[in-house]
């Protein structure tokens, strides 16, 4: 027996049939398994965790599994009918830490480890038993909560607890040659190596998305993180993806506007490209979020020479799930103008759903775009925060833009396979506490 959505809670009776039902020895590969995925970000519509915890869950439930979903307990209506969801949560740090460190911080980290502990605590209580349950972007803030669960829980409500971090604690040197990690990380290493001696540390496991972000945990806490994919679906659009634009292409380049994804660099570069060579037959499309600052305080907005071009479009922040996957099949070049620092070891979600959909990219050279693109894409690279090779590389990538359309589609089914929410179970599924 199972709940139907919009039920967040059984009673007795419902608990005793389900308990009759379930068994415990079934594992991801199994007709029918229960994960619980917690993500308090989940609260509106911003930010790519709608689109993330949705194509998990569609994933999982195309292969058999029950997926439920805690989320923040204000989420939006649209949260609320997409998922199965138990809206518990009732706090959301992200974006938090932009307003203040220090003890102001030690004390939001306190605060939301012992109210997230509460809050999960009830919710097992309750009577609700599942095979995983998965962080999807915990954070200090979590990792104690979770670890004190874990001691008390595994094995009870749950087999097994998958921490997925997501962000680099590091700061390397500028060639790369190093990494340092600062005081303010040690509350989070302190976490990470408990995970390995505390009560229930067999049935814990931290990971996180690339080999790169691997390394660096590794390099920071001494644990060795299972790698997973990030779970991007992709849906193939009605829209012939050579035709659908006539005779122009669109470069596109879509995500928040800040400073770690170098739209300034691509500002610049477009600019340049007027003065130098401009290619024939493109529209360039810039997703605009917000404005933001350089590290030297100087701030970025629109720039107001592009904004009178008729080849160049600046998108406001979407605001319905469809936009994003609408432009992505309209695309033809995607743009990743990112700097370096960020994405050595960061994945790019963008760049997976490009890939997904066969469309080349232009990426910054020595990341972990460099490696992906080598394996799951094709397109063109520039060296980091470079105008004029940024600009380069866009006239290289029109010029063969054929050429790199079909490398880019002949791996596109290799970048679906291993980004998919079948290959993310698969893993899970395979985690020693799953076989217990």
């Amino acid at each position: 027996m199972f709940l139907q959505p919009g039920i967040t809670s059984w009673n007795s009776q419902e608990w005793k049939l389900f308990k009759a039902d379930w068994n415990p020895h079934l594992t991801m590969g199994g007709e029918r398994v229960k994960v619980l995925i917690v993500e308090e970000a989940l609260k509106g519509l911003h930010g790519h965790w709608f689109q993330y915890i949705g194509d998990i869950c569609d994933g999982g439930k195309e292969a058999g599994h029950e997926i439920e979903v805690a989320v923040h307990k204000d989420a939006s209506p649209e949260i609320l009918t997409r998922f199965f969801c138990h809206p518990i949560l009732g706090e959301s740090v992200f974006g938090a830490e932009i307003k203040g460190g220090g003890l102001s911080g030690l004390c939001r980290m306190f605060r939301r480890n012992i109210s997230l502990f509460l809050e999960l605590r009830a919710h097992f209580k309750e009577g609700h038993h599942y095979d995983a349950v998965i962080a999807t972007t915990p954070r200090i803030d979590h990792i104690y909560a979770h670890l004190l669960l874990n001691s008390i829980w595994a094995g009870k409500a749950y087999k097994q607890l998958i921490l997925i971090f997501v962000e680099s604690v590091g700061v390397y040197s500028q060639d790369f040659s190093s990494v340092h990690f600062g005081k303010k990380s040690l509350p989070l290493k302190w976490g990470m190596k408990l995970s390995c001696f505390l009560p229930g540390s067999k049935r814990i496991e931290l990971a996180t998305e690339s080999e790169g972000l691997a390394r660096q945990f590794r390099a920071f806490c001494g644990v060795t993180f299972a790698q997973v994919p990030h779970v991007t679906r992709w849906i193939e659009s009605e829209n012939d993806p050579v035709h659908r634009n006539g005779s122009k292409l669109i470069l596109g380049t879509f995500g928040f506007t800040r400073y770690d994804k170098g739209v300034d660099v691509l500002q610049t570069a477009l600019r340049r490209l007027q003065d130098v060579e401009q290619p024939e037959d493109t529209q360039f499309v810039i997703q605009w979020t917000g404005d933001f600052t350089l590290p030297d305080g100087t701030l970025v907005k629109r720039d107001p020479e592009l904004e009178k071009r008729s080849d160049v479009i600046y998108l406001e922040p979407f605001t319905q799930p469809r936009e994003f996957p609408d432009w992505l099949a309209k695309t033809d070049v995607m743009i990743l103008p990112y700097r370096r620092h960020f994405y050595y070891d960061k994945l790019s979600r963008v760049a997976i759903d490009a890939a997904e959909a066969g469309i080349p990219m232009i990426y910054p050279q020595g990341t972990w775009l460099e490696e992906f693109v080598a394996d799951y894409g094709a397109g063109v690279s520039f060296v980091p925060e470079d105008a004029d090779s940024l600009s380069c590389a866009v006239t290289e990538i029109v010029k063969n833009h054929a050429q790199f359309k079909e490398a880019a589609v002949a791996r596109a089914e290799l970048a679906r396979e291993h980004f998919s929410a079948k290959h993310f179970f698969e893993i899970i599924g395979g985690l020693p506490g799953m076989r217990k």
